[in-house]
Order: structure tokens, then C-alpha cells, then sequence
């Protein structure tokens, strides 16, 4: 069986010190879950480009990327992900909701109350056990 490895880039995105995330809309994968806003790194593009390029065009904010936080990967039945996460801060423009059914800004503690993508869980117990 081939697994086709798919690279992601996500931004933890804080104001103050709440976190940034954002529940996806009806139907695809992991319909009405909740994630950190990013996506998919396209053919040459490096992942703090995707994620800068993401945030721009699903929620039409400039963020400014503070480091990589973790690098991590989430096999699924029919594909592998490797994630980049970066640390990251709303830098200019409101949030729209364009992509996404619902977007809220959470304490660190009150991540383990949404239910995450699978592939996110690692870092939501991450960032709760930190603050």
C-alpha cells in the first residue's frame, strides 16, 4: 500500500494569552473539527510561506511567525502528514470567517474542551500542560 506524505504548516497563533483556532466547515476531512489555522505547503514553497499564505487567504490576517514549535507526523488509513507548527502573532487585519464554521480565541487550559483533528492532539496536550 503507497501512503502519500502531505506537508502542512500551521500557525498557534496568540493574543495575549489566548490561542487562535478555527473549526472546519461541513464535509472533507475531519469535518467540524477544530485545528490551528494553516494548510497544505505547495510545490516550492517553504512551510512558514504556507502558513504565512494560509492565514491570508482563509482568515485575511498578517501574522508574523515567532519560531517552529514542533514538528510532528499523523498517519491517517490512506496518507502520512508531517506537520511544521510556528508560534505566531496577529500582526495586521480582522478576522474573517471565509473557510471556517466557527473561529474563537482560547486559554491554553480550554483546548482539551474542543475536539481537535486527530493529527492536532499532540500538540493541543502539549500547549495545555505549558501554560
Amino acid at each position: 500500500m503507497v501512503i502519500n506524505m502531505i506537508h502542512v504548516a500551521a500557525a498557534i497563533i496568540h493574543r495575549g494569552p489566548r490561542i487562535l483556532i478555527c473549526q472546519r466547515g461541513e464535509g472533507g476531512n475531519c469535518s467540524n473539527l477544530w485545528e490551528f489555522p494553516g494548510g497544505k505547503v505547495e510545490p516550492n514553497e517553504t512551510p512558514e510561506q504556507c502558513v504565512l499564505r494560509e492565514c491570508r487567504e482563509e482568515l485575511g490576517i498578517e501574522i508574523e511567525l515567532k519560531g517552529l514549535y514542533a514538528r510532528t507526523k499523523y498517519r491517517y488509513p490512506d496518507r502520512e502528514i508531517a506537520f511544521s507548527f510556528f508560534r505566531a502573532e496577529l500582526t495586521n487585519g480582522e478576522i474573517k470567517r471565509k473557510v471556517h464554521r466557527d473561529i474563537k480565541w482560547v486559554l491554553p487550559d480550554e483546548l482539551k474542551s474542543y475536539e481537535f483533528c486527530p493529527a492536532d492532539i499532540e500538540i493541543v496536550n502539549r500547549l495545555a500542560m505549558e501554560e
